[in-house]
């Protein structure tokens, strides 16, 4: 008996999870989200607060290219974002930050990690808290967040990332350019509409 209630236990410490799969990528979600966006590129599935996201923009012309980023475009871009975020969130006494952001990996294929932080708390009773992705590839520059309302827990971020494959194949090319910034800022200020909105329902 004590065998069984103890496998039902571990049963139930894991997290079902449902695929998907697209022309673009392949992805393995918790259950417990529902998709809430399949269009425009654009791929979102929320859960409460938190939500993961997916979004994609041309790159078969430009070529733009993460893996030649030195250190200091990598600094560039981060400060970019960050200062594009704020400019919008300037009228809502609210600031975010991103810190770690690093070149990275895997098989070729080259991205930029990040965390940001958003002390949102005061004006939505919440925090926010995301980790995300931007990949240079040969078709498409993809970004791929991670979104949530409690401090993020690595290994639930891990368990959806390492599940994340881009049918795409990396750039010969050896352009860079700080324009890709562009596609990560309009899915993370799709956060600030959703918390501004979110403000004024409360007023």
């Amino acid at each position: 008996m004590k065998k069984i209630i103890i496998f039902i236990a571990i049963l139930f410490s894991f997290t079902i999870v449902k695929a998907y799969e697209n022309d673009y990528f392949s992805i393995e979600i918790p259950s417990n989200y529902k998709i809430t966006n399949e269009s425009n590129n654009t791929y979102k599935w929320e859960k409460d607060n938190n939500y993961i996201a997916i979004s994609l923009s041309d790159n078969s012309k430009n070529k733009y290219n993460i893996k030649y980023y030195s250190q200091e475009d990598i600094n560039k871009q981060q400060y970019y974002i960050e200062d594009k975020i704020n400019e919008k969130l300037s009228n809502y006494n609210l600031k975010a930050s991103i810190s770690s952001m690093q070149k990275k990996n895997i098989e070729d294929i080259y991205f930029l990690e990040y965390d940001l932080y958003l002390p949102s708390k005061e004006a939505i009773g919440y925090d926010t808290y995301q980790k995300g992705r931007i990949y240079s590839l040969n078709n498409y520059l993809v970004t791929i967040i991670y979104n949530t309302d409690q401090k993020l827990n690595e290994e639930d971020y891990n368990n959806v990332i390492n599940t994340f494959k881009i049918k795409d194949k990396s750039i010969d090319t050896t352009i860079k350019d700080l324009i890709i910034a562009a596609i990560i800022i309009g899915t993370i200020l799709g956060i600030i509409g959703y918390l501004v909105s979110l403000r004024k329902k409360k007023h």
